[in-house]
């Protein structure tokens, strides 16, 4: 396996502790020196600062039982109940997302006449046949108001993307299957709400988000613990290539390996440059699927200088507002001991569109957050800690035409034998899709090796 982050290290864990006759001879190499990608953690000056991903939804099982197969059960920390309220910066404040029809009605993110074209919703036309882009979704059930305010800030919050750009079946393809099945978005809620399901709704998505007590490296370092000597960190491959009937994995230190089968649990861009050599189709194909550049700033403010309670999750930022801020999370508010005594940590996210952002140096940085964190909470005190983290390629962006790129990259693995992709480059960025997506391919690796009643469901790769 090439690649420590989440996908890399379940997928080794999953075939190295299979309950088969069959159990795979595993190696996981990662160029870092340590596991766990971008979900690391760092402590620094009393605070607790994640680089990535602030957690993981607990409504997917497979995830929670990762955690307690590792022996991380009596770590988990789910969420403060007050981060369930979310905050838009809309039309000049900070204004609670509305969380039932009432709330809605009497909400000021939109205007009356938004309002009413966000309520003739049920009565518009379902879904088109083929790929349309999730603004344009948003647009013919919403309306235009919703479209640029409601869901241009959710499609920034997750994917730090243009909704102008994203593919609705690729990116959302929960919501796209809700408009088929149902015909209209508020049918489909309801329908739910009968049936006693939970699909999520305008105030965030379903489940209750949860991290561990010591932050998501956590999962990372118990995956590379459970894997022993078979992790290897601080080896980057550079190429992988045919040899016979297996493959052959170069790294940069000279060395390579030799493998029946080989997983590049990497991001698509770094696939496409270690396979340029075995098939330029294949590599042209993951090298179509771009990335968002994202900036974390992270800041430590006393109580005090805090112009507002941090009651809730935090606010995310509409692309038609004048901020070049996307959102800013109330991480101290979220989970508990973020935060020395008498403190908050605030993470504000930057890029996106905005790529120029990841290149400006520090100062300049905080001289454009300070400013619109004064604007939009009324912070006026100087900052007691700031810890600034790039990501020049952040999030893999599913733009219109993913489905058909997809395609194209399954095509080219089936000439391919022994060959998979996974990670979140394909179907689904968060953690969970991750997990799900990790533990597929190790069916898929098993079924190959001679355990056929593992393959009842395809891998999720590519």
């Amino acid at each position: 396996m090439v690649g420590g982050g989440p996908s890399g290290l379940v997928l080794g864990r999953e075939l190295a502790e299979a309950a088969t006759p069959v159990r795979p001879d595993v190696s996981v190499f990662e160029a870092r020196p340590r596991a766990g990608g971008k979900a690391w953690t760092e402590q620094h000056a009393g605070y607790t600062i994640e680089h990535g991903p602030e957690g993981f939804l607990d409504s997917a099982p497979a995830t929670l039982a990762l955690a307690r197969g590792l022996g991380l059960g009596g770590r988990l920390l789910p969420a403060a109940p007050r981060s369930a309220r979310r905050y838009l910066y809309a039309r000049g404040a900070l204004r609670p997302v509305p969380t039932n029809p009432g709330a809605f009605l009497a909400s000021g993110i939109l205007s009356p006449r938004g309002r009413l074209a966000v309520l003739g919703e049920p009565f518009r036309p379902a879904a088109r046949d083929g790929d349309e882009s999730v603004a344009a979704f948003a647009r013919r059930r919403l309306g235009r108001e919703a479209a640029a305010t409601l869901v241009g800030a959710m499609v920034r919050g997750v994917y730090a993307g243009d909704a102008e750009q994203l593919s609705m079946p690729s990116s959302f393809p929960r919501l796209a299957a809700l408009e088929r099945e149902h015909g209209s978005l508020v049918r489909a809620l309801l329908a739910r709400r009968r049936h006693h399901q939970s699909g999520g709704g305008p105030s965030g998505p379903a489940g209750r988000l949860t991290s561990f007590v010591g932050g998501m490296r956590e999962l990372g370092e118990a995956l590379a613990c459970a894997l022993g000597h078979r992790f290897i960190a601080g080896r980057a491959a550079v190429a992988v290539r045919r040899a016979g009937a297996g493959w052959r994995v170069e790294f940069a230190d000279g060395g390579s390996e030799f493998s029946d089968v080989v997983a590049l649990a990497v991001e698509p861009w770094s696939a496409a440059g270690l396979l340029a050599d075995v098939s330029p189709d294949l590599a042209a194909a993951l090298a179509e699927i771009p990335a968002a550049p994202a900036v974390v700033v992270a800041l430590g403010f006393a109580l005090d200088d805090l112009g507002r309670p941090l009651d809730g999750f935090g606010f995310l930022v509409p692309p038609r507002e004048p901020l070049r801020m996307l959102g800013c999370l109330w991480t101290s508010a979220t989970f508990a001991h973020r935060a020395p005594a008498g403190h908050a940590l605030l993470r504000v996210l930057l890029g996106g569109r905005d790529a120029a952002v990841v290149d400006l140096p520090d100062d300049r940085i905080l001289a454009l957050v300070l400013p619109e964190l004064e604007r939009t909470m009324g912070i006026r005190g100087a900052p007691a800690m700031v810890r600034i983290i790039r990501w020049p390629r952040a999030i893999p962006q599913y733009t219109v035409g993913h489905g058909e790129r997809l395609a194209r990259i399954a095509a080219e693995l089936k000439r391919l034998p022994g060959l998979h992709l996974v990670g979140n480059g394909y179907r689904g960025i968060a953690l969970n899709d991750c997990v799900t997506s990790a533990q597929a391919v190790a069916r898929d690796v098993l079924a190959a090796c001679g355990a056929p009643d593992l393959a009842e469901s395809p891998g999720a790769g590519a």
